[in-house]
């Protein structure tokens, strides 16, 4: 079987940076008020600032994001272990779907949480270009992926050497209208965490991260969260970044960088669990749902 992996993407090198936002941001126009004449140099134009503004975010990983390395080896990985033939396909980075020349039999978004925001985006642009295909909307609930999530946690405690953590997870945010028009990824990401901190005996709670634009973003963020935790006496915090699978700009300096500056300077012990892509247990997770979902060439 030939199985595309899909997701939003990442700049590869810095060059794509700026092409990397014009793609996603000339794809969501009519969400954000420019779907109105000359939109393309518009958004070229925004497109520029914004790439200024970012660069040193992704300096700090040398001028590229690895979200697209990392899921290329969680690509071979899984197709090691199906003998399925498996390739990448992102929305706003390289390796582009415009690009592909390939007739796949099924979709797997990178996805584990289905949000219209963004599985349904990479699916929609799926079938402007390929026509309708067999998918996977989701699959957080594999057991053997929460069980991933667990380690991850129990790495970074370890890591840490903590005595009485706190742990935030979190999870990027989205506008609060597109929960309140019924997506389901808030309650799901809610059910997953209950799920894996099943496995703890300490204190926790869910935060937002990566909030921008216009409008209400569900919250709290978690820079507010730190602050809340400061005033309780809390000493001790690991945060863990439950939306992603792979290391990216949002985990490597959002939370890496701008997050632990706000702990610095609350004086607040901070760590944040990494996530390890290499764990066998998730290209495991991922085999065992794409196989159980039973679909033939």
């Amino acid at each position: 079987m030939r199985v595309l992996f899909t997701y939003m993407g990442a700049p590869t090198e810095p060059d794509e940076i700026e092409d990397f936002i014009f793609r996603f941001l000339y794809d969501v126009r009519h969400h954000i008020g420019l779907d109105v004449p000359g939109a393309k140099a518009i958004i070229k134009g925004i497109a520029k600032v914004r790439a200024r503004q970012v660069r040193e975010h992704y300096a700090v990983m040398g001028g590229r994001s690895p979200l697209v390395d990392y899921m290329n080896e969680i690509a071979k990985a899984v197709s090691e272990k199906t003998g399925h033939e498996i390739r990448l396909g992102m929305c706003y980075s390289r390796p582009l779907l415009e690009e592909l020349n390939w007739d796949f039999d099924l979709i797997f978004p990178l996805y584990h949480v289905y949000s219209s925001s963004t599985t349904e985006r990479c699916l929609v642009k799926i079938r402007e270009l390929f026509g309708e295909k067999p998918y996977i909307k989701e699959w957080w609930g594999n057991e053997k992926f929460v069980r991933w999530v667990q380690r991850n946690i129990e790495r970074g405690l370890k890591e840490s050497g903590f005595e009485n953590p706190y742990i935030i997870l979190s999870v990027h945010s989205l506008p609060k209208r597109v929960i309140d028009e019924g997506d389901p990824y808030e309650k799901s990401h809610r059910e997953l965490a209950k799920r894996a901190m099943k496995a703890f005996d300490m204190p926790w709670e869910i935060a937002f991260q990566s909030r921008f634009g216009k409008g209400e973003w569900l919250g709290p963020g978690v820079p507010e969260v730190l602050e809340g935790l400061k005033s309780e006496g809390v000493k001790e915090v690991l945060v863990y970044p439950l939306s992603f699978l792979v290391e990216n700009v949002e985990t490597l300096y959002e939370l890496d960088v701008e997050y632990k500056e706000v702990a610095d300077r609350l004086g607040l012990k901070y760590y944040r669990a990494k996530l390890n892509h290499r764990d066998p247990l998730l290209s495991e997770a991922i085999a065992e749902v794409i196989d159980d979902a039973g679909y033939e060439n």
